[in-house]
């Protein structure tokens, strides 16, 4: 009886993690919205097609190649990561990201950070970006991970407990930008789908409405 009992609390331990993120819910005291800097500018806008109604773009001059992703959005993940299933302990973390690219400029950057003090990775190139050069122009929704397409990427460095996410502004072209909505980070190598993440449980704020689920938002449209 003992013995089957630890085997049990063993293989809740060992259980794949999957966590979705609202970009929605930054952190205002940690990130830089609606403000210029070095050029480049994160917005909010009503998108029915965005899971939780909203999408955050971020319009800007370009220069991603001396601006290293500023401004940032910080997002605590909305839950913690379990004991045993961080990066350390041998997982495999992938990052994904909900976007919409409809130009040319198709890509952000991401890190995480156990403490919102270190950053992962310390700087923002192109092994931590998410971008997908055959989405260019299709105006439509898609979930693209860090790996596809992007020669040299790196998985995410995920520390059992809290995390945070820091989303970063990359090709910034002041009319024809990208669009993210939701993050997902999971160890159980698989994709994520919309179905899943509105079945998640994750909580989105509307403006000016209570917390409710992804998918009472959604069937609002």
């Amino acid at each position: 009886m003992i013995c089957l009992l630890l085997m049990g609390i063993s293989a809740i331990a060992i259980a794949d993690q999957i966590i979705y993120i609202d970009v929605a819910h930054f952190t205002p005291a940690d990130s830089q919205f609606g403000v210029d800097v070095k050029g480049n500018k994160w917005i909010k806008v009503a998108d029915k097609d965005a899971l939780g109604g909203f999408a955050f773009g971020d319009p800007g001059d370009g220069n991603y190649g001396n601006d290293g992703g500023v401004p940032f959005l910080v997002i605590k993940f909305p839950v913690d990561v379990k004991a045993g299933e961080g990066t350390a302990n041998g997982k495999t973390w992938i990052p994904w990201a909900r976007m919409r690219v409809p130009a040319t400029f198709n890509s952000f950057f991401w890190q995480v950070s156990s403490d919102k003090v270190i950053w992962k990775p310390k700087d923002n190139t192109n092994v931590n970006r998410w971008n997908d050069d055959a989405q260019n122009g299709t105006n439509k929704w898609y979930w693209q991970d860090n790996l596809t397409g992007n020669a040299g990427a790196i998985n995410a460095d995920i520390a059992v407990g809290v995390n945070y996410l820091r989303v970063g502004t990359r090709e910034s072209d002041p009319v024809n930008h990208s669009f993210i909505d939701v993050a997902c980070f999971r160890n159980d190598g698989k994709k994520p789908t919309d179905a899943e993440a509105l079945s998640s449980g994750t909580p989105v704020e509307p403006a000016g409405k209570l917390a409710t689920s992804w998918g009472k938002v959604k069937a609002n449209y």
